[in-house]
């Protein structure tokens, strides 16, 4: 749902003040008269109207409101002014990757260390295993030949071996 902010006033000069009706167009004028006729009065207090919808905010800078006499419980304002739209899920976004990139300079770096295959991989004791379980379980764990072997032995079966060295 859409809210009125009011901002408290803030001193502008007197030029800023004067300015909107003087620059005002012929259909900006029509537009105003309009507004007088169907009750609207003018509200000097507001400056800056935003409206926040879903995940995008509206905001309407230097603005010209105006209020409508209507019965208690009802306010209904028309207001006239530079209008931007701002997503704010992208500007979350956009904060959260700079927090990101803040931390990362304060995180030591960190070196990608390299398992060490034993180089004794030719030499392990394949008695009572089939060369193509270990093998298989080598390829599906990418694990070296001795941890696939001492994986087959401890429990006997490939699927046993597979998800051991996986977890």
């Amino acid at each position: 749902m859409a809210t009125i902010e009011e901002v408290p006033e803030v001193p502008t000069p007197q030029e800023e003040t004067a300015a909107p009706a003087d620059k005002a167009t012929r259909n900006d004028k029509k537009s105003r008269q309009a507004m007088a006729k169907l009750g609207f009065a003018p509200v000097p207090e507001i400056f800056r109207a935003t409206l926040k919808q879903n995940n995008i905010l509206i905001v309407v800078s230097n603005t010209e409101a105006y209020k409508n006499a209507a019965p208690a419980g009802q306010e209904t304002y028309a207001i006239f002014g530079e209008t931007t739209f701002e997503d704010q899920s992208t500007q979350r976004a956009t904060k959260a990757a700079k927090n990101l990139e803040e931390t990362a300079k304060f995180e030591a770096p960190v070196e990608e260390v390299t398992p060490a295959v034993a180089e004794d991989d030719e030499n392990v004791d394949l008695q009572g295993l089939d060369p193509k379980e270990v093998e298989i379980v080598m390829k599906e764990t990418k694990a070296s030949k001795a941890k696939a072997v001492a994986a087959l032995k401890k429990t006997g079966d490939i699927v046993s071996a597979v998800l051991e060295l996986s977890v």
